[in-house]
């Protein structure tokens, strides 16, 4: 495989791990508007220990999505006990906060961003995206999985049916957020040199639109709208410099005409 091709694979392999990451939290109805900074925690920690401790790659990996889920249950143990609309505002805060509190820390570069990362693999992208793979489709042939499925269609009807919402919500939120942490350390090192302006609002709406694109309904869909969405750019020479643009537009059409994804079925 030629170091081009690689390099699509890693791009592609890293965009549906944010969109998996994402459809989780989604599953249980919950949007958030903020994992960009969880892809930044999980950038920062895992370059940190591989630039500054000398780790290897795979294991800092594995600790960036640790970190990232931690900080993706403190933030989901406030926010999701409260209405849909707080939680964007809370996760949105909560991404901005991130980006500014690195762009003021000078061990990782501040505003000028980190450098130093010696390169991923295709491997560990692929490896990544299979274990999340494997774990979403156990999910959801899972209780957890169908709990979460009775949380997002009636969360007052599973609360009455003895169902701990706000746990089992906290719980997923967490591990979503881990996964979206094991994507921003893979990428930083992909990329290998990153700045906070990575991690905006700008990426938390792409993350998102891909999960809009493909569909909610089946975490497969999110993975297809990732791999069409994040090909496009590289293949499409005058998407690279108006994506922001185009993307947003597509975002609002698709909220209009088929707010399902392209991949879903419409609701009666």
């Amino acid at each position: 495989m030629s170091a081009f091709h690689q390099a699509v694979v890693i791009q592609v392999a890293v965009a549906v791990l944010l969109a998996l990451g994402y459809w989780l939290a989604a599953s249980t109805g919950r949007f958030a508007f903020g994992h960009a900074g969880f892809m930044a925690i999980g950038a920062y920690a895992g370059s940190i220990l591989t630039v500054k401790h000398s780790w290897n790659l795979w294991l800092a990996v594995i600790v960036a999505g640790a970190v990232a889920a931690v900080a993706g249950a403190l933030i989901g143990s406030v926010a999701l006990r409260l209405s849909l609309l707080y939680l964007a505002i809370i996760t949105f805060v909560f991404a901005q906060l991130i980006a500014t509190l690195i762009s003021q820390w000078d061990y990782v570069g501040g505003a000028t961003g980190f450098t130093g990362m010696s390169g991923t693999t295709v491997t560990l992208a692929l490896a990544a995206v299979g274990v999340v793979v494997v774990y979403l489709v156990l999910h959801a042939r899972s209780r957890l999985g169908l709990a979460c499925a009775a949380i997002r269609e009636d969360e007052v009807a599973a609360r009455a049916s003895g169902l701990a919402t706000t746990r089992i919500t906290v719980q997923i939120f967490a591990v979503s957020a881990a996964i979206t942490g094991v994507a921003g350390a893979i990428a930083a090192h992909f990329l290998l040199y990153v700045t906070p302006k990575d991690f905006d609002a700008a990426q938390s709406m792409v993350i998102i639109l891909y999960v809009v694109f493909g569909g909610i309904q089946y975490f497969w869909g999110a993975a297809a709208g990732a791999i069409v969405l994040s090909l496009l750019p590289i293949y499409v020479n005058f998407l690279d410099r108006w994506y922001q643009i185009v993307y947003g537009s597509l975002f609002v059409l698709l909220m209009i005409l088929r707010p399902q994804g392209v991949i879903g079925r419409a609701r009666a």
